[in-house]
């Protein structure tokens, strides 16, 4: 068996409930034990990821060999491009189109959902700036007069 303490594989299998995977080195043609993923933090704040089945994986492993290691994380290759190609840019994309893409130097966040947005606050959800909806300013928008028909309200007031 390989002895080397890094080495670069591609995932084979994943246990969602240990957070765990299994890599294959085809140059050895050796398959891992069930490898942990490393993940950000584990104990108040809690972090969880997994690679994708067939994902490149930089694993690091303890001298005593296959069955003591770590997956470190995925590597982009050839096959698999990153998203952006600036240093500015951190980029969370995933496989059905949402992508939430935050940019330091315009200072923007921005989140393109294929699905729902649900936010779930125990208290208030405090905005400060205009929503726009659709075009629809929440500040300035108008409303026709519904009692007369014949002319709109003025913009919401501050506070109320």
């Amino acid at each position: 068996m390989d002895k080397s303490i890094i080495r670069v594989g591609r995932v084979s299998s994943v246990n969602p409930a240990t957070a765990t995977a299994r890599v294959v080195f085809e140059a050895q043609g050796v398959v891992s034990y069930d490898l942990p993923v490393l993940q950000r933090q584990t104990l108040r704040n809690k972090d969880y990821y997994l690679p994708d089945v067939g994902e490149h994986v930089v694993c690091i492993f303890l001298p005593t060999g296959n069955a003591e290691g770590f997956i470190l994380g995925a590597i982009y290759s050839d096959e698999d491009q990153p998203p952006a190609s600036s240093q500015d840019k951190r980029i969370v994309q995933f496989e059905d189109g949402t992508r939430i893409e935050y940019d330091r130097s315009t200072h923007a966040l921005t989140i393109n959902a294929v699905g729902p947005v649900n936010i779930v606050a125990a208290g208030n959800i405090n905005v400060t700036g205009d929503v726009i909806a659709d075009g629809i300013s929440l500040k300035t928008h108008v409303h026709s007069d519904v009692t007369a028909g014949t002319s709109d309200t003025g913009p919401p007031k501050e506070g109320g």
